[in-house]
């Protein structure tokens, strides 16, 4: 956990410490250290409301001990009757977050810095929530790849028991199960046809031919209709609707998994014993539920011994893969009048491993990436998911040499030996000054061309790719940039197209278009680039994914 900074609110750089903290609970100290030093001995209590409850819900609370609130009370905005300058409302925009209810009246003066601090504790709790549903949202999506990376081998596997023995083994290891059961539907999208034991994984057959269901039902068959859950002997209900009388003491819980996708049941897994507990469970029964949509689609394939049933399958589900990648990707450009923007990415597959992005911060600036992870394909998509998280945690808040710095580490500890990496080039705009500064990871040279000279400035690397070692110091590049100065970002699928002759299309043709396109309209100048490399190749899809962006100064 970080140091809170017990600086009191002078600045703006202390203002601008609120938006460093990764935890709400780093957040409201950092609050309450502030309060307590503009503030001393009076009380207060910040109170946050919930969405669709007209109740308000105790954050923190401090000073000489006064305050009737406990932190995680559910009060109404006149629980405590104070005067109207006595309440100062926390707001995002247009939306009331919240409530700062203060035991006395502040003076002038430190009332506007708390209405400062409080517009950005405001704005510091939106990003918070942000960031951990982008976060959540990419697990989910690398859980699928992850499920469909282990799909491809098995979609190649011709024999049935050795698919279903694997998708159980895979199923169990998720979850470290003490044993497991693979049921299949006699016919795949029919309930009522009923279910077959196809595999059994540390249990003998008989113990789980034991099982019964309760009040006559016909047990597992009855789960189907079910969502994926954990069931726990310790649970109000019969544990996965079994008659306890025919439970052994040693199952203590079991995770009911049916197969389906896309609204076909194909079967259902049981989990027996998993090393699982409330904390964790929906992230892990999320991850299953991945898994299950894979295995449901295997089923079906092996049960209708069609070879494009198995082709279709994988080719809907790179699809799907592909879709989400794309929606990754910046859908508009940041609002400015100080810049334009324009920029494709192209995958080699149908997924891949390159990454841009725009982000404006809270303090005006603009930030900007591309990066190239090795390879192309699911591995590659994979990392590259998991490194757009952590930019878009850290980017804003950091100066990119040291943005580069901490990703390096991050991407270090996730490849691990395998040998992957990332090149990437850090992008920082400032929109008063426009001052430019980039910091680049190993990546291919950048190209600057200047309006008043027509020149093309390169821009080299400033250290090694991500993931080779950590604790690398990186440098960066700083310069002032003048109305027509065009940036050139790309990945080196660019540069690296090659013909029919073996002729990569190389640095350059791609400076040679910028220099004669340049001075035009950036989009137009984005069309060109493509439509050059088009030719070139002879093609509009390439064997490395191909990404460009640019930056013009209007």
């Amino acid at each position: 956990m970080r140091v809170v900074d017990q600086r009191p609110w002078v600045s703006a750089a202390a203002l601008a410490e609120l938006h460093s903290f990764r935890t709400q609970h780093e957040l409201d100290e950092c609050l309450r250290s502030g309060i307590e030093q503009l503030l001393p001995g009076l009380d207060f209590a910040v109170c946050l409301a919930a969405e669709g409850d007209t109740t308000l819900r105790v954050s923190l609370v401090g000073g000489s001990g006064g305050c009737p609130f406990v932190p995680g009370q559910r009060v109404g905005y006149d629980s405590w009757a104070l005067a109207p300058e006595q309440r100062l409302p926390i707001t995002f925009r247009d939306h009331v977050l919240g409530v700062l209810f203060l035991g006395g009246a502040p003076e002038d003066a430190a009332r506007g810095l708390l209405e400062q601090a409080l517009v950005h504790y405001g704005t510091a709790l939106v990003n918070l929530t942000l960031n951990l549903e982008s976060r959540q949202a990419t697990e989910n999506y690398c859980a699928s790849l992850q499920a469909l990376e282990e799909g491809i081998v098995l979609f190649q596997e011709e024999d049935p028991a050795a698919v279903m023995a694997r998708l159980l083994s895979l199923a169990s290891g998720m979850v470290q199960a003490a044993a497991g059961a693979l049921f299949v539907l006699n016919e795949v999208g029919k309930v009522e046809s009923g279910l077959r034991l196809e595999q059994v994984l540390g249990m003998p057959e008989s113990l789980l031919g034991q099982f019964r269901g309760c009040d006559g039902s016909v047990w597992p068959d009855v789960l189907l209709e079910q969502p994926a859950h954990l069931a726990s002997r310790d649970d109000a209900m019969p544990m996965a609707m079994l008659d306890p009388a025919s439970v052994p003491p040693i199952l203590q819980s079991l995770v009911v998994l049916p197969l389906r996708y896309h609204g076909v049941q194909a079967g259902l897994c049981l989990l027996f014993n998993p090393v699982l507990d409330a904390a964790n469970a929906r992230d892990h029964l999320s991850r299953l539920q991945s898994f299950a949509q894979l295995a449901a689609a295997l089923l079906h394939r092996l049960q209708l011994e069609a070879l494009t049933a198995n082709s279709q399958s994988i080719a809907r589900e790179l699809q799907i893969a592909e879709t989400i990648q794309k929606r990754l990707l910046p859908s508009r450009s940041p609002t400015t009048d100080e810049y334009e923007f324009a920029w494709v990415s192209i995958a080699a597959k149908n997924i891949g491993g390159d990454y841009l992005d725009l982000l404006p911060s809270d303090l005006g600036d603009l930030y900007g990436i591309v990066a190239d992870a090795s390879g192309h394909g699911i591995n590659s998509a994979l990392l590259m998911s998991s490194f757009r998280a952590n930019y878009r945690s850290n980017a804003p808040w950091s100066e990119p040499n040291e943005v580069a710095a901490r990703l390096n580490d991050e991407v270090c500890n996730e490849v691990g030996p395998t040998g992957m990496f990332i090149t990437s080039a850090f992008v920082r705009l400032e929109r008063e000054t426009k001052m430019l500064t980039i910091c680049s990871a190993g990546h291919n040279p950048l190209y600057l061309l200047r309006a008043s000279s027509g020149v093309v400035e390169t821009i080299e690397s400033h250290g090694p790719p991500l993931g080779f070692v950590t604790g690398v110091d990186y440098g960066s590049f700083s310069t002032r940039l003048e109305s027509g100065d065009v940036l050139l970002l790309y990945t080196d699928g660019i540069t690296e197209a090659g013909n029919t002759d073996g002729e990569m299309f190389g640095d350059e043709r791609l400076v040679s278009v910028l220099m004669e396109h340049g001075r035009g309209d950036v989009g137009k100048l984005l069309e060109v680039v493509r439509a050059e490399l088009a030719r070139f190749a002879g093609r509009d899809r390439y064997d490395d994914d191909v990404t460009l962006m640019l930056i013009k100064v209007v």
